[in-house]
């Protein structure tokens, strides 16, 4: 399931559902799936995804200071070149 958006988030008997939408083919938002998540694990799934989304993003981060740094290397290798 691809989630590009969130449309409802409901908790109703103990479990929270959330609405993911995607955007298909025409541009147009439509409904992707359900996830389902019992109440007792909203915390401790929530929390997992923002550590693991802060963790994605660092390392992201650190991949493009690094080939920033690459890049201003070779620029000085050519200039040195010439």
């Amino acid at each position: 399931m691809l989630i590009e958006g969130l449309a409802n988030v409901t908790f109703v008997n103990g479990i929270m559902r959330v609405q993911c939408t995607s955007v298909d083919p025409s541009g147009k938002e439509v409904n992707s799936g359900v996830l389902e998540i019992p109440g007792a694990s909203v915390n401790k799934i929530i929390n997992g995804l923002a550590s693991s989304a802060k963790a994605i993003e660092d390392k992201l981060a650190s991949l493009e200071e690094s080939s920033a740094e690459s890049t201003e290397k070779e620029k000085k290798k050519k200039s040195k070149k010439k």
